[in-house]
């Protein structure tokens, strides 16, 4: 199977090929560096001669600044190449992530951290040391010209550099994925605590959970341990041998000198080349961790970047005139086996209300997650307009929908463009369209800064009948032709509940497909229609009268709403 991130960085042969040839040269320049000291040793030490000093000075500083130059010059290459790559795969992971969530593995945050950790691998020391690890060999075939022990020596270092590298990553894999699982899952916990941290504050659960969030990160911690534990151990020796290595060089030398096959000025050049040569390969194993960071982290980009290829690419549709025609639906959370929906079946004109009640657990707010395509189908069919729901492309889809879930959240930004579903393109005339057709002109009154006023993470905090509100704002923005809303008055006053709606009956009379899940009798009077589900399956459907008139719970029900109330408002609200 093609990797896609490696078809990404196929872009980039060129400059990675020039970076490998680019790496032919620092050997050189860093033998031509290692010649010095013997030089000096050797013309210097018998011609006493001060010029001849100076101008070996002056050599080594010509050499070390050309070879710092290039070693900048190749960083930065590497940088830029990094932030190309990033450019060109940030949007697409963060979108494919939030997209479709049914094969993915961790979070968003997960899946930018996972680019984060490619990119550095690819533009940062451990690919440099890569490069130049690549180009070793031409300082073991210097060390064989200059004496054939010294090049068996260097080679036989090298092997067990390299030997150990492999053993080290076979060793520790398992340990760093099994650590990282327990991150994951450690920071998800941490998140899902923050979100709810007044909640639980009251309640006192906080020492307990911060009890149950220690054991996550401290599996997490006792894994990496096990696996820094192993690679240490099998790192011992190359360490003790790399420490060592000079008195390998001086003793292996001094025999040499003695037998007179060699100047005793080459023990400097043979050291330098020695750990010139090796300090690819310990750097290499010093940070396995990261390189095995980077080859789990490209994995995972992999399988992100494949379910984006294999993405069925949709046609852009016209805006939707037609129906909501549901035929048999099947279907529920994914990986759940048995699912909660159970051949559902309605049509619903535009135009129209239709109210779903039911018992709780009788997956009306399953219903609704399948209606707007947060959730697949298993069987059966949605029509919208004439066109099979899985026939749009989401994005599309999405302009011509409104759904307020149970659980209302918005993002850090204005008010504003949590109402313009910050759309880039919106105007004031539409923001203040949704805003008159919600009737939460009182909430932005009410607001610090009016529609400026930021939303989320230390921004201002909305009650939870505030937060309904701004909602239904957000989803009724830009006239969607579908408004789907789940439970959106379970929060609200009679008086906001009645606004509501009329908000509902001017979206019917402005031809759009109302659907409003409810278990307040008032609000399903505004409904044209209404469906009863239970255990995932319609027990009724009919118009309003005639589910009212039919099922004993709600005969004897005031079928109307009641006549609007003008409650008083201050404007103020607090949390």
């Amino acid at each position: 199977m093609s990797s896609p991130l490696l078809g990404v960085l196929r872009g980039f042969s060129i400059g990675y090929a020039g970076l490998f040839a680019f790496g032919f040269f620092f050997p050189f320049l860093f033998m031509a560096m290692s010649l010095v000291p013997m030089a000096i040793i050797e013309r210097v030490g018998t011609s006493r001669n001060a010029a001849t000093l100076v101008t070996l000075i002056v050599i080594a500083a010509v050499l070390t600044i050309t070879y710092t130059l290039l070693e900048v010059i190749r960083g930065q290459t590497l940088e830029r190449m990094g932030t190309v790559v990033d450019q060109q795969l940030t949007r697409i992971c963060f979108d494919a992530f939030n997209r479709d969530k049914k094969n993915a593995d961790g979070t968003p945050a997960q899946a930018l951290a996972d680019l984060q950790t490619t990119r550095r691998f690819l533009c940062g020391p451990s690919l440099s040391a890569l490069i130049d690890a690549f180009w070793s060999p031409i300082f073991v075939v210097a060390m064989f010209f200059i004496s054939a022990p010294f090049g068996f020596l260097i080679l036989g270092l090298l092997a067990l550099s390299a030997v150990m590298s492999v053993t080290t990553h076979h060793a520790v894999s398992g340990h760093l994925k099994a650590a990282q699982r327990a991150d994951m899952e450690a920071n998800e916990f941490a998140l899902a605590v923050s979100r709810n941290a007044e909640t639980l504050r009251a309640m006192g659960m906080l020492p307990w959970l911060t009890e149950r969030w220690y054991g996550l990160h401290r599996d997490g911690l006792g894994w990496r341990s096990v696996a820094q534990t192993r690679a240490a151990r099998l790192g011992l020796l190359p360490r003790v041998i790399q420490n060592g290595q000079m008195i390998l060089v001086y003793g292996l030398g001094g025999f040499l000198f003695l037998e007179g096959q060699i100047h005793i000025g080459v023990l400097f050049v043979v050291l330098m080349l020695l750990m010139r040569a090796q300090g690819p390969l310990q750097h290499l194993i010093t940070n396995w961790n990261s390189i095995q960071s980077f080859v789990l982290a490209a994995r995972r980009l992999d399988a992100l970047l494949r379910a984006v290829e294999s993405a069925p690419r949709h046609l852009q549709l016209p805006m939707p005139q037609g129906p909501l025609v549901v035929t048999r639906v099947v279907g529920g959370p994914q990986g759940l086996e048995k699912p909660v929906i159970q051949d559902v079946s309605f049509v619903l004109h535009p135009g129209r209300i239709l109210g779903i009640v039911g018992p709780s657990g009788a997956g009306k707010s399953c219903l609704t997650r399948l209606l707007v395509g947060i959730w697949s189908l298993r069987r059966g069919t949605i029509v919208f307009g004439e066109q099979d729901l899985s026939h749009w492309s989401q994005d599309d889809l999405g302009r011509h929908i409104g759904y307020v879930p149970q659980d209302v959240e918005f993002l850090p930004g204005t008010i504003a463009e949590n109402i313009s579903r910050f759309d880039p393109a919106a105007t004031s005339e539409k923001i203040l369209a949704a805003v008159e057709a919600a009737a939460i002109h009182d909430i932005i009154r009410g607001l610090p800064n009016g529609y400026a006023t930021r939303l989320g993470t230390g921004g201002h905090i909305l009650s939870g009948g505030q937060r309904q509100r701004v909602a239904l704002a957000r989803a009724i923005y830009g006239d969607p032709r579908l408004v789907v809303l789940d439970e959106p008055n379970s929060n609200l006053d009679a008086g906001a509940e009645q606004m509501l709606g009329r908000t509902m009956r001017a979206l019917r009379d402005k031809g759009a497909a109302v659907i409003v899940v409810s278990h307040r009798i008032s609000l399903l009077g505004f409904c044209d229609d209404l469906l009863v589900l239970n255990e995932g399956a319609v027990q009724a459907l009919g118009t309003r009268d005639q589910i009212f008139n039919r099922l004993p719970r709600f005969r004897g029900q005031t079928p109307e709403p009641t006549p609007l109330i003008e409650l008083p408002r201050t404007g103020t609200y607090g949390p």
